[in-house]
């Protein structure tokens, strides 16, 4: 009976995957470009709300995290002092504990993600507008950590919000195109951030400036305020008919999600001990702070994320997302090469250092793109907030601990052998991720058919 039982779960398993392959290969066939957003107004205003909610936190989220640091080191604060920074960041790592409250909770007229929009963004922007009755001094400094971890909280939970939101609009064949898109209107609002809004403070002042980042957070949240929400997902509705709650728990308790967690902390460890690296590496061959975030790192990464982005979506729609992700563990040789060359140079040339970081960074976009499309799809629609944000706190986790674990490999290593072993170890995490991708896809799929069917089977008996 035992082997009965083992023969019929293994033929399931090959059979959901095979499925899952044929699903991907549908959605390729039915490809969604860039072009396709404006195609009716639907779409594009879906888009608009989506994208504007991640932008709007990113302009003051980017200035305080450039400027806050480097005002306070100007104004004499001890580097062993800088652990105050973090306190902050506290919500953010913490946000899965009240994630399950924020996809479960919400007013009818309103919607569910529009509960928590209006509130987070009205009480986050007059967190900030509240800093600029503060001088950035070392006498307010608590003061100013304090607004700004009150702040956190707030914005931490209309990110869950968000997270839940993206999730439940975009559908599958847009996966890609709004994956590139994030990622490119993430890096250009935090160009804009530190070019215009740091630009304002040196001009203006602190209050100008501060005043103009809450306006671009409540500018930006706009479409997403405004926009009418769907209703929620077949999924959701299911389960909530069910009696299910969201549950941080349940998620932890899925066989999907026991294998995606450990294989997105892989892969963001693996991409951390690159990029986490990159700017004390600059330093330490000569490069001033000012020269590495003007200069180099804030045009790379816009041209490198919207050549990288925009490349990744004609790999995803052609080749799919296992053959992309095999491309992308390919592509990382040559990533991490020019910049063990780099590290050999004895005093190297500006613009040899922004070519090297813009390949650097236009490169693995193929890798990071199509894993931020994975996740939306790997996140359960009946609790898409939970889900998608617990995958953000895994690779933030991986990201701490790739700075942690690095920074002790770089000393001991040198520059050259660390980048040699940070690429090999991203190109083993990249076949990792291939070889159980479709192991990862068919559980999607599985979970995802079993939450419908539960759906139909409770239709039935509504119906009987």
């Amino acid at each position: 009976a035992e082997r009965t039982r083992l023969s019929e779960q293994t033929l399931t398993s090959g059979a959901a995957r095979d499925d899952a392959r044929a699903a991907e290969a549908a959605i390729a066939s039915e490809t969604f470009g860039f072009r396709d957003i404006a195609r009716d107004r639907h779409t594009l205003f879906k888009f608009t709300a989506v994208l504007g909610l991640q932008m709007g936190q990113v302009f003051p989220s980017a200035f305080f995290g450039l400027i806050l640091t480097a005002i306070y080191r100007e104004n004499g604060l001890p580097l062993d002092m800088f652990w105050v920074f973090a306190v902050p960041a506290v919500p953010g790592w913490i946000r899965p504990l009240w994630a399950p409250l924020v996809d479960g909770v919400g007013h009818p007229a309103l919607g569910l993600r529009r509960t928590w929009f209006i509130p987070c963004t009205f009480f986050g922007a007059l967190a900030y507008l509240s800093l600029a009755l503060f001088a950035p001094t070392l006498d307010d400094l608590w003061i100013i950590i304090t607004i700004l971890t009150v702040k956190s909280t707030f914005m931490t939970t209309q990110d869950i919000a968000i997270d839940g939101y993206m999730v439940e609009n975009l559908e599958d064949r847009e996966r890609a195109v709004g994956a590139a898109l994030l990622d490119i209107g993430r890096n250009v609002a935090m160009f804009t951030s530190w070019a215009g809004i740091a630009f304002i403070y040196s001009r203006y002042g602190w209050a100008p400036a501060v005043q103009t980042a809450s306006f671009m957070l409540v500018l930006f949240s706009l479409p997403g305020i405004l926009r009418r929400e769907p209703p929620p997902p077949p999924h959701a509705i299911a389960a909530r008919a069910r009696g299910d709650r969201p549950s941080l728990l349940a998620l932890l308790r899925r066989p999907d999600a026991r294998l995606a967690l450990p294989l997105i902390m892989l892969v963001s460890f693996g991409n951390a001990l690159i990029t986490q690296l990159y700017i004390p590496f600059l330093v330490d061959k000569g490069f001033s702070v000012g020269q590495i975030g003007i200069s180099i790192l804030a045009p790379a990464t816009l041209l490198g994320t919207l050549m990288g982005a925009t490349l990744t979506v004609r790999a995803l729609n052609r080749l799919g997302y296992r053959r992309t992700i095999f491309l992308s563990a390919a592509l990382i040789v040559p990533t991490v090469i020019p910049i063990m060359w780099l590290g050999q140079l004895e005093d190297p040339a500006l613009p040899v250092v922004f070519l090297v970081t813009l390949n650097g960074l236009f490169l693995p976009s193929f890798l990071t793109v199509a894993m931020a499309g994975a996740r939306l799809k790997w996140a359960s629609r009946t609790q898409a907030a939970t889900d998608y944000t617990s995958q953000i706190v895994a690779m933030q986790a991986a990201g701490s601990l790739a700075l942690a674990i690095g920074g002790v490999l770089a000393e001991h290593l040198g520059w050259f052998l660390y980048f040699m072993f940070a690429g090999t170890f991203v190109v083993g995490a990249c076949f990792v991720l291939w070889t159980l991708f479709d192991r990862v896809e068919a559980l999607v799929a599985e979970r995802d058919a079993a939450e419908l069917a539960d759906r139909d089977a409770s239709t039935s008996e509504t119906l009987a």
